[in-house]
């Protein structure tokens, strides 16, 4: 039950992205990218779902630490979009929840975020057993903590890294931001690294 609200939600996700930067207009008027939104938020597009941990480590906050759980869900970029791609692009969509820690706060705080990412799949899976890919997109994290000079607990959370697959195993390595990109005065994001592994679990 859990695992569904969390894939609904991320499904909510990828439609605000979509509106956000898409042209309404032209999608209103040809009506299919709305349809296929409406059924990605269904469950009714090919996808691939995917469970995974990540640990990651502030390289610019004293000892800030964190593990997350992570649910994602992986499309074809053109089940998304409607268009033509590149083979091996595809869109992740994923909810991360877990403790963070640090010599700044007590005791362990809850962060939790939800990402809409790109990833760029270097080699075809039918021709090789491990593929690298690389990824980068934009979310928004909530964090239960709040440094000096931080400004809100929620701000944006871009991503970018590399990673490897094989067969239904993925391991990969980001870098991570968080910050309000300026919509406060107050704005001291911070940066980390962050190293995740999973599995995928059957799909499309």
């Amino acid at each position: 039950m859990l695992l569904r609200h969390l894939a609904i939600m991320l499904r909510l996700g990828l439609l605000t992205a979509c509106v956000v930067i898409s042209n309404p207009s032209d999608s209103l008027a040809k009506g299919t990218l709305w349809e296929n939104w409406g059924a990605v938020l269904r469950g009714e597009v090919p996808c691939e779902p995917a469970v995974g941990i990540y640990a990651g480590q502030s390289y610019d906050w004293s000892e800030m630490n964190f593990g997350l759980v992570s649910y994602q869900v992986l499309y074809d970029h053109e089940t998304i979009w409607l268009h033509q791609a590149p083979d091996g692009l595809g869109v992740r969509l994923e909810g991360n929840i877990g403790p963070a820690g640090g010599t700044e706060f007590s005791g362990a705080r809850l962060m939790a975020s939800a990402n809409v990412l790109a990833v760029y799949e270097l080699t075809s899976r039918e021709k090789q057993t491990i593929v690298p890919y690389i990824e980068g997109g934009i979310g928004v994290i909530y964090t239960d903590f709040q440094r000096s000079g931080q400004g809100s607990r929620v701000n944006f959370n871009p991503v970018a890294g590399v990673g490897l697959r094989r067969g239904p195993m993925f391991l990969s390595l980001r870098l991570f931001h968080v910050s309000n990109a300026g919509l406060n005065d107050d704005n001291r994001g911070f940066n980390g690294l962050v190293l995740g592994a999973g599995v995928y679990l059957g799909g499309r």
